[in-house]
């Protein structure tokens, strides 16, 4: 019995397990059709209602290119705000670091003229302390990416403003006739340097092209000459590097040595003295400086002047110094001549920039300014002329001449590394 209810059991339940498979399979085969049917209604909708879209959108408006689809992203309305404080930013540490230089100067200079009665001007102590700091072993503070954006600036941008602030202190008429008498002076010291340098390296074994880079940097305006030449004659950069570092060697010996040689040789003749200072030193921030050094020693403005505009004057000469001197490398046989992209319209504006930079031509303006201003107010009150003056004396003099040069003359020092003379030789 018990083994006729188990089987009796086993086969009910088979059975109904046969069926419940079979009714599931019907109901999944009726989902199935049923989902794809509805899937494929939804798809047509879908379908009409975006080709709809399309058409009325086609209707609307006109057909757009790839640029009007796809524009470029507008810039941040403070994107030039923000990259100006960034270059500020970036600048204030060198440029703190040389006018703390400079100011320790002037204060040192200070107390050694008072104890010792012997005038003494703190540029030069500056630029030697700028030197001395700069190239202390494992001392990297001027050179990381901290002080060197600013040191440039101090030693360039700062120049050409305190270049541009001296123009107050003489007048347009002042300005043409020092650098009318300053013309032959200029010309026969650019000349004998133009002619004279490239003899002296063709004898001592020198390139034709290294000979041409150190005649116009010493006869012309120093590195500001050399880069210009460089590119016209097809110079190398280890030919161009050694004229830099000869430039800037014997100018830096020239602005701290020559104030004193001129005032001792020309001290009663401040016009000879300033003629001497602007023709016998290379570049035209060692100009400045021995100028500056000259000016705080001796108290005489007038050699600072005559320096200056005979300094500038020299400048003025790059334009036909380059083309005298490119001539020179090609008749002389170099193997490589002047390539045509060097001599073509670009190169001549070029060098019309750099022989008549900014700061010269913002010079001329400050004294035409200057000029225009003692004619203006010259003819006022007593009160009104004496705050004029001390207006030009706060802007030429204490700002331009003894802040702006005096800092620029610090970054001077704090980027002069002895390891550039290495290896450079005795001849050039």
């Amino acid at each position: 019995l018990h083994a006729s209810q188990s089987a009796t059991w086993q086969a009910v339940t088979r059975q109904t397990f046969l069926r419940s498979r079979v009714f599931l399979e019907k109901v999944a085969q009726n989902d199935a059709r049923m989902t794809h049917t509805m899937l494929r209604r939804a798809a047509s909708v879908a379908a009409a209602r975006v080709s709809a879209s399309v058409v009325r959108q086609h209707q609307r408006i006109p057909r757009r290119g790839l640029v009007d689809l796809n524009p470029p992203p507008k810039p941040f309305p403070n994107a030039t705000s923000t990259s100006a404080s960034a270059k500020v930013a970036a600048v204030l540490p060198g440029l703190g670091l040389a006018f703390g230089v400079a100011q320790c100067g002037f204060v040192f200079a200070d107390k050694i003229s008072t104890r010792t009665g012997v005038s003494v001007s703190g540029v030069p102590l500056a630029i030697l302390a700028g030197a001395a700091l700069n190239n202390l072993p494992n001392y990297r503070v001027v050179n990381s990416t901290l002080c060197t954006p600013g040191v440039s600036f101090a030693k360039s941008g700062l120049l050409k403003l305190g270049i541009a602030c001296v123009g107050l202190k003489l007048s347009a008429a002042d300005v043409a006739s020092v650098g009318l008498c300053s013309i032959p002076i200029v010309l026969t010291s650019v000349t004998a340097g133009l002619v004279v340098v490239p003899l002296l390296a063709k004898r001592a074994g020198l390139r034709p092209k290294l000979g041409q880079l150190l005649a116009v940097g010493t006869g012309v305006c120093g590195v500001t000459a050399i880069s210009a030449l460089a590119p016209v004659i097809g110079a190398t950069s280890a030919e161009v590097s050694i004229a830099v570092a000869n430039v800037a060697a014997f100018g830096t010996i020239g602005m701290l040595l020559l104030p004193t040689v001129a005032h001792t040789l020309l001290g009663d003749v401040p016009q000879a003295a300033g003629a001497l200072l602007g023709t016998g030193i290379h570049d035209t921030a060692q100009v400045f400086g021995a100028a500056l050094t000259y000016r705080n020693a001796y108290n005489d403005d007038a050699a600072f002047e005559v320096a200056a505009v005979t300094k500038l004057t020299r400048n003025l000469s790059l334009a036909i110094a380059i083309p005298w001197l490119a001539a020179g490398v090609t008749n002389a046989g170099s193997s490589h001549s002047i390539g045509t992209a060097n001599t073509g319209g670009g190169a001549s504006q070029a060098l019309v920039r750099k022989a008549i930079p900014s700061f010269l031509v913002f010079f001329l303006l400050a004294s035409v300014a200057r000029g225009a201003g003692d004619a203006y107010f010259g003819s006022k009150n007593l009160e009104t002329h004496l705050a004029w003056q001390r207006a030009v004396h706060l802007v030429g003099t204490e700002f331009g001449a003894k802040q702006c040069l005096g800092t620029a003359m610090a970054g001077v020092g704090l980027s002069l590394s002895f390891k550039a003379f290495a290896g450079v030789g005795v001849k050039p």
